[in-house]
């Protein structure tokens, strides 16, 4: 596990609205640019909170990273604490054409 490009890539989203529109575009293609495990590239695209709190990421990255890339109809801090909590699962949001989730 590589903690340090984990924080990296989720100040990176907390920060720069480029490296956001490109996470939303592919999540996959923005993970690249990191060196994360699949797992962690994983926790990302699925907007796993919980995983990325167990890893120990900072967790005011791991929240700024929640309230700019939530699943619509999952923002807010209920559906975060939610999510920590393991009441509701990640997965990785889906996405109508021509959906700007996260703006």
């Amino acid at each position: 596990m590589s903690l340090n490009g984990v924080e990296k890539a989720l100040y990176d989203l907390n920060v720069d609205r480029r490296a956001r529109e490109t996470f939303i575009a592919s999540p996959d293609r923005f993970a690249g640019r990191y060196r994360l495990t699949e797992e962690e590239a994983a926790m990302l695209a699925d907007r796993d909170v919980r995983g990325l709190a167990a890893l120990h990421a900072n967790p005011m990255l791991v929240w700024g990273f929640w309230l700019m890339l939530a699943p619509k109809g999952e923002r807010g801090t209920p559906a975060y604490l939610a999510r920590l909590r393991g009441e509701t699962p990640a997965r990785r949001p889906a996405r109508a054409s021509g959906d700007s989730e996260g703006d």
